[in-house]
């Protein structure tokens, strides 16, 4: 007998062909979150485009999944536009060869509310966003389906979007919550499935991912600020295969996880025994590794990690990137990459010399926010030069540069020759550290910069190098393991300081 549930499921059900049927010329649609990218409604698109289908916007949100056939198709995007918001190697390759693709400057969290700032209407019909095409799990017998590796943003995209349509596919996880992973039926407006073996998630063997020596040097340094219990977040890359290999070496305790990108790497250290996630500062989550999305480049092994595991809690990316929950997390560390430091000491990730890199993704908050911690690190990782050869450690960020983490915001900065923590540091202090870990062969002219910049003392005979537990009066990290910032002292404050204590 067919249930009322079941009954909506296939009254609700469409093929990709039937969905472009109702999209119209000026359209506006998000193609997916990321992690939960569209595949069978994106493909149809692109089919249909020209004369009698123009003027779509799409609004792009780290679409991993590649599309090239619409750089085919409309080459210069004279019938399209994409709003791309962190770029991947199939679009970019649409900035640099035809100089179309719109970029914004944008991080996760703060990304994602801008979002709903602008296109959320309590009415439906008036929302900014006319389709949202999604994919998720198949639905349950209740009629819920779940969003597995793409949970992150779709909590906002529900509620923007006019049109609701989620894309099925059998291959992916139940990914345990957290909260926001899952919608039921009565908010969907169509369903489409997605033949998962016609379409397969690009697959990468990153167990044979093999760190550099600059970045396993990287790691190395990284480990000197690292103690049992720690909280950890990585980035995206070989450097975080590099740092788990260091935390394995280590031998490191119950460390916990909370990140936005589970990746092979955090996965490695969960099965290595060392993450028990027991000491967690915020209760509920205690026990419980919280990420928000994944890219499942080795389909089975995630899957098998994902599937109804309850060791894991996948949440929407403003819990995961939040603020105010960072700062919660005491002996939080954060090690991400980055393109370039300053000597003022800004942070540039995203955008570069006039071209897209890709965006700030959750780098912003991550490495700002968790330094803010009591106990908490944010460390900006990066090989003293680029690919290139040439140094990424510079006397200013090159015009035509994003700003990712202003030069008030940076704490570690981390080098294959050394690791530095720029809080509370002086101009001259400040450009001393990190000349001390820019490529030798750099030092000679950085230094000659910072002095012609007045960066530092033309002719002071005492050294401005401040190095952690020695020179200059600093303290080590040790030292300052139990220091929270006061700034966050005022929402949720800190017992160990009875003169500071914000409660």
């Amino acid at each position: 007998m067919t249930t009322p549930v079941q009954q909506k499921i296939r009254d609700k059900k469409r093929t990709p062909q039937q969905i472009l049927d109702m999209v119209k010329s000026g359209d506006w649609i998000v193609p997916g979150s990321v992690g939960g990218d569209s595949t069978e409604c994106m493909k149809e698109l692109a089919k249909r485009l020209g004369p009698n289908l123009k003027d779509i916007e799409l609004w792009n949100y780290a679409e991993f999944f590649p599309h090239p056939e619409f750089q085919a198709v409309d080459p210069k995007q004279e019938y399209h536009c994409i709003h791309e918001f962190f770029f991947f190697p199939w679009n970019r390759k649409a900035r640099d060869t035809n100089n179309v693709t719109d970029w914004a400057q944008w991080g996760w969290a703060l990304g994602m509310n801008f979002h709903h700032y602008r296109f959320i209407n309590a009415v439906k019909e008036k929302r900014g966003i006319d389709w949202w095409w999604n994919a998720a799990t198949p639905f349950d017998e209740h009629g819920f389906a779940n969003f597995s590796y793409g949970t992150n943003n779709c909590a906002i995209y529900r509620q923007t979007a006019k049109k609701n349509v989620i894309e099925v596919r059998s291959d992916y996880p139940w990914a345990e919550g957290g909260r926001f992973n899952t919608i039921n039926i009565d908010d969907v407006d169509y369903w489409v499935e997605v033949d998962v073996e016609k379409f397969k998630w690009p697959q990468i063997n990153e167990k044979a991912i093999k760190p550099k020596p600059e970045e396993e040097a990287i790691a190395k340094h990284v480990m000197k600020i690292m103690r049992d219990r720690d909280i950890v977040q990585l980035g995206i890359g070989s450097l975080p295969s590099a740092c788990v290999g260091a935390m394995l070496d280590a031998g490191f305790k119950d460390l916990g996880i909370h990140t936005e990108m589970l990746n092979y790497g955090l996965i490695r250290l969960i099965e290595s025994g060392q993450v028990t996630n027991a000491y967690k500062s915020i209760p509920n989550d205690r026990g419980k590794s919280v990420w928000t999305f994944a890219f499942p480049v080795d389909v089975k092994w995630y899957y098998d990690t994902i599937h109804r595991n309850q060791n894991l809690a996948v949440y929407d990316i403003n819990y995961t990137n939040n603020f105010n929950v960072l700062t919660r997390l005491d002996n939080m560390i954060a090690i991400d990459n980055c393109v370039a430091v300053d000597l003022l000491g800004q942070q540039c990730s995203g955008f570069y010399e006039k071209r897209p890199i890709s965006s700030t993704g959750g780098y912003f908050q991550f490495v700002a926010f968790c330094s803010q911690s009591r106990g908490g690190r944010g460390v900006a990782s990066l090989t003293s030069r680029s690919k290139h050869g040439t140094s990424r450690i510079v006397p200013f960020l090159p015009e035509g540069s994003s700003v990712d983490v202003p030069a008030q915001l940076t704490n570690y900065v981390c080098t294959e020759y050394g690791i530095v923590n720029l809080r509370g540091l002086s101009g001259y202090e400040r450009a001393a550290a990190l000349i001390s870990i820019a490529h030798p062969d750099d030092r000679e002219w950085l230094e000659k910069e910072a002095r012609r910049n007045g960066m530092l003392a033309p002719k002071f005979p005492v050294s401005m190098l401040p190095q952690e537990g020695k020179a200059r009066r600093y303290p080590s990290y040790d030292e300052r393991r139990n220091y929270k910032m006061p700034f966050n002292s005022e929402l949720w404050g800190f017992d160990w300081d009875p003169f500071q204590n914000g409660k």
